[in-house]
């Protein structure tokens, strides 16, 4: 493990998320915080590629996409409907 000196506000920082519990040790404070940048570092990458992929392929218009979902949810309404009027005709 690489030995790393934190600044005196990090570090009473981090010793105090230890002292509350929320922390097992600083190390392992800083280990989790290192993580997190991670999968935040790999998010940012994701939605840079949407973007790039949103402007190669086209974006869908705000009222493209409130339209498709509002048939979504009719379509998930009627066969609802559909099912409860099989289930009752079954009884």
């Amino acid at each position: 493990m690489t030995a790393i000196t934190l600044p005196a506000d990090l570090e009473a920082w981090a010793r105090a998320e230890v002292a509350a519990g929320r922390a097992e040790s600083v190390e392992a404070l800083v280990e989790a915080r290192l993580r997190d940048s991670q999968k935040l570092d790999a998010f940012r990458k994701s939605l840079d590629d949407a973007v790039a992929e949103a402007d190669r392929d086209g974006w869908i218009s705000e009222e493209d996409f409130f339209r498709d979902i509002d048939q979504w949810i009719d379509d998930l309404e009627a066969q609802a409907n559909r099912e409860e009027a099989a289930g009752k005709a079954a009884e």
